[in-house]
Protein backbone atom coordinates (compact mmCIF):
# COMPACT_ATOMS: atom_id res chain seq x y z
CA UNK A 1 0.00 0.00 0.00
CA UNK A 2 1.14 3.40 -0.95
CA UNK A 3 0.18 6.62 1.09
CA UNK A 4 1.20 9.64 0.26
CA UNK A 5 0.48 12.71 2.50
CA UNK A 6 -0.10 16.34 0.76
CA UNK A 7 0.02 19.51 3.58
CA UNK A 8 -2.24 22.51 2.48
CA UNK A 9 -1.83 24.46 5.59
CA UNK A 10 -3.90 23.07 8.27
CA UNK A 11 -5.37 20.54 5.67
CA UNK A 12 -3.72 17.00 5.10
CA UNK A 13 -4.63 15.00 1.74
CA UNK A 14 -4.12 11.55 2.45
CA UNK A 15 -3.26 9.49 -1.15
CA UNK A 16 -3.73 5.85 -0.61
CA UNK A 17 -3.17 3.60 -4.14
CA UNK A 18 -4.00 -0.11 -3.20
CA UNK A 19 -6.90 -1.88 -1.50
CA UNK A 20 -7.67 -1.35 2.47
CA UNK A 21 -8.60 -4.68 3.84
CA UNK A 22 -7.83 -5.81 7.09
CA UNK A 23 -3.83 -6.38 6.02
CA UNK A 24 -3.17 -2.85 5.37
CA UNK A 25 -5.12 -1.61 8.39
CA UNK A 26 -1.51 -1.34 10.91
CA UNK A 27 0.41 0.82 8.33
CA UNK A 28 -2.90 2.77 7.51
CA UNK A 29 -3.02 3.73 11.63
CA UNK A 30 0.57 4.45 11.69
CA UNK A 31 0.84 6.87 9.10
CA UNK A 32 -2.40 8.50 9.72
CA UNK A 33 -1.90 9.18 13.74
CA UNK A 34 1.31 11.18 13.82
CA UNK A 35 -0.65 13.59 11.31
CA UNK A 36 -3.20 13.94 13.63
CA UNK A 37 -0.96 14.80 16.41
CA UNK A 38 0.03 18.29 13.94
CA UNK A 39 -3.38 19.51 14.92
CA UNK A 40 -4.85 19.45 11.70
CA UNK A 41 -8.33 20.74 11.37
CA UNK A 42 -9.18 18.93 7.78
CA UNK A 43 -8.51 15.42 6.51
CA UNK A 44 -9.38 14.87 3.30
CA UNK A 45 -8.75 10.97 1.68
CA UNK A 46 -8.54 10.49 -1.60
CA UNK A 47 -9.77 7.08 -3.05
CA UNK A 48 -9.18 7.59 -6.93
CA UNK A 49 -6.76 4.50 -6.66
CA UNK A 50 -8.44 2.46 -4.09
CA UNK A 51 -10.07 -0.48 -6.41
CA UNK A 52 -11.77 -2.08 -2.62
CA UNK A 53 -12.30 -1.58 0.81
CA UNK A 54 -13.36 -4.30 3.07
CA UNK A 55 -15.17 -3.99 6.71
CA UNK A 56 -11.46 -3.24 8.20
CA UNK A 57 -11.16 -0.66 6.28
CA UNK A 58 -14.62 1.32 6.94
CA UNK A 59 -13.52 0.78 10.97
CA UNK A 60 -10.21 2.69 10.18
CA UNK A 61 -12.23 5.63 8.61
CA UNK A 62 -14.90 5.60 11.10
CA UNK A 63 -12.27 5.50 13.50
CA UNK A 64 -10.41 8.51 11.76
CA UNK A 65 -13.68 10.66 11.38
CA UNK A 66 -14.43 9.97 15.71
CA UNK A 67 -10.76 11.38 16.32
CA UNK A 68 -11.55 14.10 13.62
CA UNK A 69 -14.60 14.99 15.46
CA UNK A 70 -12.97 14.96 19.09
CA UNK A 71 -10.71 17.69 17.67
CA UNK A 72 -13.17 19.77 16.40
CA UNK A 73 -11.91 19.08 12.62
CA UNK A 74 -13.23 17.27 9.77
CA UNK A 75 -13.03 14.24 7.59
CA UNK A 76 -13.99 14.62 3.59
CA UNK A 77 -13.69 11.48 1.32
CA UNK A 78 -12.96 12.13 -2.56
CA UNK A 79 -12.92 10.39 -5.59
CA UNK A 80 -14.54 7.44 -4.63
CA UNK A 81 -15.15 4.49 -7.39
CA UNK A 82 -19.02 3.93 -7.79
CA UNK A 83 -18.49 0.71 -5.73
CA UNK A 84 -16.98 2.64 -2.77
CA UNK A 85 -19.08 4.86 -3.27
CA UNK A 86 -22.44 2.51 -2.52
CA UNK A 87 -20.53 1.30 -0.17
CA UNK A 88 -20.34 4.80 1.89
CA UNK A 89 -23.96 5.20 1.07
CA UNK A 90 -24.90 1.98 2.53
CA UNK A 91 -23.30 3.07 5.78
CA UNK A 92 -24.46 6.41 5.43
CA UNK A 93 -20.96 8.17 5.70
CA UNK A 94 -22.73 10.81 3.90
CA UNK A 95 -25.36 11.68 6.98
CA UNK A 96 -21.72 12.48 9.09
CA UNK A 97 -19.03 13.50 6.98
CA UNK A 98 -18.38 15.42 3.00
CA UNK A 99 -18.08 12.71 -0.07
CA UNK A 100 -17.01 14.61 -3.10
CA UNK A 101 -15.62 14.08 -6.73
CA UNK A 102 -12.45 15.67 -5.85
CA UNK A 103 -11.04 18.23 -3.17
CA UNK A 104 -12.10 22.12 -3.48
CA UNK A 105 -9.52 24.22 -5.72
CA UNK A 106 -8.29 27.25 -4.07
CA UNK A 107 -9.18 26.42 -0.57
CA UNK A 108 -5.82 26.63 1.92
Amino acid sequence: MDIQVESRGDRRIIRIKDKITFEHCAALQGRLDPILQEGVREVVIDFKEVPFIDSSGIGEILRLFKLMRDRQGSLVLINPNKKLRNLFNMYRFEKFMSIREEVEAGKE
